[in-house]
């Protein structure tokens, strides 16, 4: 009765703070605070893959939220430890959870796949628990917890991971647009804060609504090749390799609104687009 009572008390509490969340430090302090609740010392989620975004996997995690020594991440970043990371190779081809110790067999990593594990058990990141997280565009992300060795109860531990596993997939449907968002922020693309001009705005509003290059020119008046001009250029300012990057792109740095009555875009009486770009940077 009491674990019941517990295991109400933590769903309730945490999806309701989820919901309510804004910002990366938001999502921070809530895992934070389930994490440390199920018996973790440290937690860690990340997106390995945004196919939209990236065409593939990602160069780097894109802002991972977490709280593993800092010593262990500038370690990570700075020698790339990613790109060889067996926990991610693994989430890229698996979809269920996994502890560390019964899959990370050293007679099956590579050398720096060794050095890696060796300088995360020096950091402390002992014995972890991996859930692969994959959305129905195809993003994979991973959610990681560290149990909390002074307070570890292997029966309690199998409990708590059930809970965890649906706790992380709840997550992860919040928290996916918000990290992609901050992730494209911090990039040259979100520095710069490039402007389209508003014919390339109204065109990448139309392709975004489904509109083939003839249909946009007939909407807007203009040569098919003009729209394909106004899209090459789109692509190019936002770093997109096709349309749907650059759709997905203009709608998180809010470029393009895809609300079609706010957005100043009507095939009836010609558009008005504000030329003004939002703020895409997240603090």
């Amino acid at each position: 009765m009491h674990h019941e009572i517990f295991v109400k008390d933590v769903v309730d509490r945490f999806t309701a703070r989820t919901l309510e969340s804004s910002t990366l430090s938001d999502l921070k302090e809530i895992l934070n605070d389930v994490m440390v609740s199920l018996g973790y010392r440290f937690f860690g989620y990340c997106i390995v893959e945004h196919t939209a975004l990236c065409g593939g996997a990602v160069k780097q995690p894109a802002h991972a939220i977490c709280n593993f020594p800092t010593e262990w991440l500038e370690q990570y970043y700075s020698n790339n430890y990613f790109k060889d990371d067996k926990v991610f190779e693994l989430c890229r081809s698996r979809k269920t959870p996994f502890h560390w110790r019964a899959e990370l067999k050293r007679s099956e990593m590579t050398a720096i796949q060794q050095r890696i594990m060796d300088h995360a058990t020096r950091s402390g990141l002992v014995d972890g628990y991996t859930m692969p997280l994959i959305s129905r565009d195809g993003e994979i992300a991973i959610m990681t917890g560290i149990p909390d060795p002074k307070r570890y109860d292997p029966e309690r531990q199998r409990y708590n991971e059930s809970l965890l596993y649906i706790l992380a997939h709840f997550f992860h449907a919040h928290a996916l647009r918000l990290v992609m968002e901050a992730e494209l922020a911090s990039t040259v693309v979100g520095r710069r804060r490039a402007f389209l001009s508003g014919r390339e705005r109204e065109s990448v509003f139309w392709i975004s609504r489904g509109k083939s290059s003839w249909e946009v020119a007939q909407i807007l008046g203009i040569s098919e090749k003009s729209v394909e001009c106004y899209m090459d250029s789109v692509k190019r300012k936002l770093e997109a390799s096709n349309r749907t990057q650059a759709v997905v792109k203009a709608l998180l740095l809010g470029l393009i609104d895809s609300n079609h009555e706010t957005s100043g875009c009507h095939e009836q009486g010609g558009p008005s687009v504000d030329m003004r770009m939002e703020s895409a940077v997240i603090s």
